[in-house]
Order: structure tokens, then C-alpha cells, then sequence
């Protein structure tokens, strides 16, 4: 249809879809990123998975997410608390960069480790 980019929303599309879309692209040749719909630190930390396994766009190094939530949520910093592995340094941009080492693929980015706060919630 003449896409020159695609947008990836993996929270709002689940993986399985998102990941038939990313294929569909790369078959393609066509760059993709990742948005992220103002979601919590957690799911940040999900679509950062997928955005750090897709080609950068082109001109760019890294691949590229979108993330508004700090912006949007009035308790950003104690939302950041109900992530297990909030106060990890791939979680603190620098110069807008999220700065991901070999313990964010390790740990899946902490998004399978539980919760306190929201298994208190049920």
C-alpha cells in the first residue's frame, strides 16, 4: 500500500499479532517502531523488548519507541516503585536513550518477575 514506516503497538495488539506485522515489514523492507499508547512502566518495558529487536529506521542506529507516560501519569515515579525491576538503568534515559545491557535481555526486562504491588491487587 505504499507504507514507508509502520507503527508497532505491542501492548494494545498482543505479541502473536505484533510479531506477524514485524515479519510482514521486514519482508517488506519496510522500517517499523514501536509506540506506546501511554502505558505503564512495566508495559514500556514490553514494548522496549520488541523495539530493541527491530532494525533501526533508516538514518538511525537503535531502534526507535515511543513512550509519553512520565508525561501523562501524575505518579509516574511511584508507578516506576510497582515495576520489580523499576529502578534498573535500562529504565533511566539518557539523552532520551534507554540504555539497554546484557542484564535487560537476561531478565526479559524484569516484565515476567512479579509484582508486589499488583498481586496485592487480587
Amino acid at each position: 500500500m505504499g507504507y514507508t514506516a509502520m507503527a508497532l503497538k505491542p501492548v494494545a495488539k498482543t505479541l502473536s499479532m505484533t510479531m506477524k506485522i514485524a515479519q510482514l515489514a521486514h519482508d517488506r523492507n519496510i522500517p517499523c517502531l514501536c509506540a506506546d499508547l501511554t502505558v505503564n512502566p512495566v508495559m514500556v518495558d514490553w514494548n522496549k523488548s520488541v523495539a530493541a529487536r527491530l532494525a533501526p529506521l533508516p538514518g538511525l542506529k537503535i531502534g526507535l519507541l515511543e513512550t509519553n507516560g512520565h508525561q501523562n501519569y501524575k505518579n509516574w515515579g511511584e508507578m516506576i516503585a510497582y515495576h520489580p525491576r523499576g529502578k534498573a538503568s535500562w529504565n533511566q534515559p539518557v539523552n532520551g536513550a534507554f540504555n539497554l545491557g546484557d542484564d535487560f535481555y537476561k531478565e526479559s526486562a524484569g516484565v515476567f518477575l512479579p509484582s508486589n504491588h499488583y498481586a496485592s491487587l487480587f
